[in-house]
């Protein structure tokens, strides 16, 4: 059996595991990322929710006030008011959620990446076991054929010696 293939060096054992090790690593790492990214968004989206109840009971309130008081004079303020206060935090929260987002797609790719190539890997190791199984098909073929060599080599000899 050769020591090397044409282009390729076979991985020991134990480069094997550190490799699979290693992948091993790198998905769990991987992993714990995303993780953390769907607890951040899970965070954003209860913001989000507490800031949308928030809006809703200020603008009852806004609807109250504005029905004790002169609507006409009052009610430009008050949404004013509130775009000036909210407006700002809903753009904090947009920002960061795209943020989140953004980084969870990164992740992604990031995490098909590696499972081409962890794909790609495993594919070139069944691609050297079929090679190392047809070698070993191959060994019984080539010691008859050197037990048949070393046989007609003996007869030969034997009758050019004999004669």
């Amino acid at each position: 059996m050769p020591d090397q293939y044409p282009g390729t060096r076979a991985l020991s054992d134990a480069a094997l595991r550190e490799t699979l090790d290693l992948l091993g690593q790198v998905v769990a790492s991987m992993s714990a990322r995303i993780d953390t990214q769907g607890e951040k968004i899970d965070e954003q989206e209860r913001l989000i929710v507490m800031m949308m109840e928030a809006l809703a009971d200020t603008r009852d309130a806004a609807r109250r006030a504005a029905k004790q008081t002169d609507a006409k004079t009052y009610a430009g303020q008050m949404v004013e008011a509130l775009d000036a206060n909210l407006d700002p935090l809903f753009q904090k929260l947009e920002n960061a959620i795209e943020g989140i987002n953004r980084q969870h797609r990164e992740t992604t790719d990031r995490l098909k990446q590696l499972e081409q190539a962890e794909n790609a890997g495993l594919d070139k190791l069944r691609q050297e076991l079929t090679d190392a199984s047809a070698w070993r098909r191959k060994v019984p073929v080539i010691w008859a054929s050197a037990a048949g060599l070393v046989i007609v080599l003996t007869l030969g000899l034997t009758l050019l010696f004999s004669a």
